[in-house]
């Protein structure tokens, strides 16, 4: 088989020269979301108990906001868009009796923070 370019073209080349590495690749950021979950506050516990699992399971570090409510704690989330599923599972198997509400895009204006 025959080589479809020419061998002395790589010897041309000196040896002392360093190559420079350029990267065309941009990393962006993957996108974030604010999730909203509600823990109902029920009559047998305190009111902070489920509060307490949640900050202590592996979704704690994701909680960036909380609301004290009458009969429930209000819990908001962010997240990447690339961790929802686990978020979500781990959420329904740590949780099973909070509510999840809406998935919201994460503003301009939080990202500037």
């Amino acid at each position: 088989m025959a080589l479809t370019q020419s061998v002395g073209g790589f010897a041309a080349q000196p040896f002392h020269e360093s190559r420079v590495q350029r990267s065309n690749v941009i990393p962006f950021p993957s996108a974030r979301v604010h999730l909203q979950v509600t823990l109902p506050h029920r009559s047998c516990e305190l009111p902070g108990t489920q509060l307490r699992v949640l900050l202590h399971s592996p979704l704690g570090v994701y909680v960036v906001a909380t609301e004290a409510r009458r009969q429930d704690i209000r819990v908001q989330l962010d997240i990447a868009v690339d961790d929802l599923d686990f978020t979500l599972h781990t959420l329904i198997s740590t949780l099973p009796a909070a509510m999840i509400g809406p998935l919201k895009r994460r503003s301009a204006a939080a990202k500037a923070r």
